[in-house]
């Protein structure tokens, strides 16, 4: 199985047979739809197809909709929420604080746990295969088991493809900044090491760890850069051009900079520039005056 072009999928209610490839389209948003067929009858995968249906998990994608593509194979449509790959996220948030960590790895270990015990059902994924989307929260993209094609390189399967992104995630923390409580950096790691091979208690210490670190603190980062063009109208404040921000001056902005410099410098007067403020005060003054000369010579 491999990524390919576009592809339009007919979906039925009801057509969904016990078959089922994987296509990529884009969805609305820049989001990326992976759809996955098997040409051979597969138990594994409608199994996987039964047990994510029902309920959704707020960090595994969802099923988006089952149809047959045109060869009656059975596909199933996944969404996956708009955000970015695990390292590319790391990339641009830096070295996470322990609190980030947390947040980041807590959520994967307890569907890492849910899974060893049974609980739900896991298919195959890289560590680009963990997306953390734009509200911060991580989600996994699996590949359902027994969907056509060879397993794309570095992938892993099940429990241990989230222990190894929890892994990925701790490892980019400084260890010269916040300390991690518990049994700090270290301890995670080896405990990573564990959880991967045997899982059950392993598993469950590893959660344990991570939970002890830090308190969980939000995800951050800054938005990537603007990668469309925009051009003001004439009159208009002022024109955007490209993605650097450059900038180029309408009547509006020349006024606001023109009122920007009198408030700053004062005013030119006679080859000098005298504040507002004592302009302002010397107006009163003579108004003042004039307004007293006209009453008092009316009187």
């Amino acid at each position: 199985m491999g990524e390919q072009g576009s592809s339009t999928i007919p979906v039925a209610a009801g057509e969904a047979r016990h078959t089922a490839g994987m296509l990529g389209t884009m969805g609305p948003e820049g989001q990326t739809d992976r759809c996955w067929r098997a040409a051979a009858p597969s138990d594994a995968f409608w199994a996987w197809v039964a047990d994510r249906g029902p309920a959704a998990h707020d960090h595994l994608v969802d099923i988006a909709e089952v149809g047959r593509d045109e060869t009656g194979a059975l596909v199933v449509r996944v969404a996956v929420p708009t955000g970015l790959a695990l390292p590319a996220a790391l990339d641009r948030i830096g070295s996470p604080t322990p609190g980030v960590a947390v947040t980041l790895t807590l959520p994967l270990l307890e569907v890492a746990l849910l899974a060893d015990a049974g609980a739900v059902l896991l298919g195959s994924a890289r560590l680009e295969d963990v997306v953390v989307d734009d509200a911060g929260a991580v989600v996994l993209v699996d590949r359902p088991p027994g969907a056509d094609g060879p397993l794309p390189a570095g992938s892993s399967h099940g429990a241990e493809a989230l222990v190894l992104a929890v892994r990925a995630v701790w490892d980019r923390v400084d260890p010269r900044g916040d300390g991690v409580a518990g049994p700090g950096l270290a301890g995670i790691d080896e405990r990573c090491a564990a959880a991967r091979t045997r899982g059950g208690a392993a598993l469950v210490e590893l959660e344990r760890a991570v939970r002890a670190a830090a308190p969980p603190r939000p995800v951050r980062w800054d938005p990537p850069p603007l990668t469309y063009a925009f051009g003001a109208r004439t009159g208009d404040a002022m024109a955007i051009r490209g993605s650097s921000g450059e900038r180029e001056p309408g009547t509006v902005d020349r006024l606001l900079v023109a009122c920007r410099d009198v408030l700053t410098t004062g005013v030119p007067v006679c080859g000098r520039r005298v504040g507002v403020r004592a302009l302002v005060t010397a107006g009163v003054v003579v108004a003042g005056l004039v307004l007293a000369g006209v009453t008092g010579g009316r009187t």
